[in-house]
């Protein structure tokens, strides 16, 4: 549960800089506080989703990210609606702006499973050095 609400916390800092860039980018000046709640509920969703996405378990890797890609896609245009993003950004750079924090969160979770492999390798040696 913990790593999941730091996944959460973490992507949501990643996409409200993400786009603060793009607002940037477009001469935006400000990005207002309901915004940051609006990232932080879609974020959300999104975790919940491919945590459900990851216990239907796929034979293929790649289906598996085609499915969450389509998933998150499919969630930014219905939460984009919702809260009225379209009148501010266009459909296009919502859903690359979607796919490019995926990618970030992705790899981000694989330099965090690399860490956790090499906490687990030393713990396992450290046990075999005491039982010989």
């Amino acid at each position: 549960m913990k790593k999941i609400i730091v996944n959460i916390l973490a992507t949501t800092g990643i996409s409200l800089l993400l786009l603060s860039f793009v607002a940037l980018s477009f001469h935006a000046k400000c990005i207002y506080l309901e915004t940051v709640f609006q990232v932080f509920i879609v974020n959300a969703m999104s975790h919940l989703g491919i945590f459900l996405t990851h216990k239907i378990e796929f034979r293929n890797f790649f289906i598996e990210m085609i499915l969450e890609i389509i998933f998150i896609i499919g969630e930014l245009f219905v939460f984009g609606r919702l809260f009225n993003w379209f009148t501010s950004i266009s459909i296009g750079l919502l859903v690359v702006m979607g796919v490019m924090i995926y990618i970030v969160s992705l790899f981000l979770n694989l330099l965090q499973m690399k860490q956790e492999a090499k906490e687990i390798n030393l713990l396992i040696k450290r046990r075999n050095k005491h039982q010989d």
